[in-house]
């Protein structure tokens, strides 16, 4: 739903209602809107056009209320066409900025995912979700095998998503750092541009037929494939679940329950993040559009991040369809730039 198809007055008074909403959770009336906001329109007036955007679609009447709220098709009108735009405020932006410097890069890049969905749901008051970078499409830039003390090899993989995994391996036999250092040359020639996904058993007896003239390797490489083996699933992060609780749709204790039951749930929050991945950039999903009946009273904002051109994952909030879409869509958006941003200078 991209173009209009209400008059200006209609509009004006669904984006009055849609907003009086989204701040107190309470049916909006004829009367409140012609108190507070200065339509030029008595209550009468107000209130037959209510009626009209009731029986076309775009408001709704709660059991025991004379206000109306909107439904799922009002509030896509809303957003994509009578929302208007929110800044971030000045401490806002600030946080993020911080947060994302350049200086205060954590060690690892689970961390770096962990951080942007607290940075997310600290901003919004909304549960966030951090959609990692798939690991099977995940390429080989660069291998670095370090030795330690004893049998213990540590081996750095750096893929072209940017993803660092450390891996400590107690190898059959000491190597020296001059082993070492051929057996990494030997890795990169061979694996750059292999995908995670591509590094089985074939690839594994191919570079074991190849590195015979190293003790030992054959085993140290079963190892490494094993170690990257359980790195092959998707991982989604989710950070500020109690903040459901500030929504007063979710202090019923059922549908507390049943919200909360889904934030536990990995694998129905990993489908409903893969739908970001098949729209790149931002997106709105209202009730219904998520395709999961179990959340059929939320709605979900998500906007993907990437590195040069290629799409990594996405960054999400999930929250009741009377969230505060202007605020969360700025603050997802952002903050999927600014993670993108990030990663480019990892």
């Amino acid at each position: 739903m991209t173009r209009r198809e209400l008059d200006p007055r209609k509009e004006k008074i669904l984006q009055v209602v849609t907003d009086d909403y989204i701040e107190s959770a309470e049916p909006v009336g004829s009367r409140t809107i012609a108190r507070k906001h200065n339509l030029g329109l008595s209550p009468a007036t107000i209130r037959n056009e209510m009626a009209d955007l009731e029986e076309s679609g775009y408001l709704k009447q709660p059991h025991t209320s004379a206000g109306r709220i909107p439904s799922h098709r009002g509030y896509r009108y809303y957003v994509n066409i009578l929302m208007e735009q929110k800044q971030l405020t000045n401490d806002e932006l600030a946080f993020i900025k911080g947060e994302f410097d350049p200086k205060n890069k954590p060690a690892g890049y689970e961390s770096i995912l962990q951080r942007t969905a607290k940075i997310v749901s600290e901003i919004t008051k909304y549960p966030s979700l951090i959609l990692t970078p798939r690991p099977q499409e995940a390429r080989f830039r660069h291998i670095h095998l370090v030795a330690m003390d004893g049998n213990h090899v540590l081996g750095l993989v750096v893929m072209d998503t940017g993803f660092v995994e450390n891996i400590l391996l107690e190898t059959p036999v000491a190597y020296t750092q001059d082993e070492l250092n051929k057996i990494s040359a030997f890795l990169n020639s061979k694996l750059h541009g292999v995908s995670l996904g591509e590094f089985g058993t074939g690839v594994l007896n191919q570079l074991q037929t190849e590195a015979q003239s190293w003790e030992g390797l054959g085993d140290t490489l079963q190892l490494l494939l094993a170690t990257l083996d359980r790195k092959k699933q998707d991982r989604i992060y989710v950070d500020g679940t109690i903040n459901i609780l500030e929504q007063p749709e979710f202090k019923q204790v059922e549908k507390f329950k049943l919200l909360l039951s889904i934030l536990e749930e990995e694998e129905k929050l990993l489908n409903l993040m893969n739908q970001a991945l098949q729209k790149r950039g931002l997106n709105i999903y209202i009730g219904e559009e998520i395709n999961d009946e179990s959340v059929e009273d939320c709605s979900m904002v998500t906007a993907t991040y990437e590195v040069d051109g290629k799409v990594l994952g996405a960054v999400g909030v999930l929250g009741p369809t009377r969230m505060d879409y202007a605020h969360v869509v700025t603050v997802v958006d952002f903050v999927a730039k600014s993670l993108s941003n990030f990663l480019k200078e990892k």
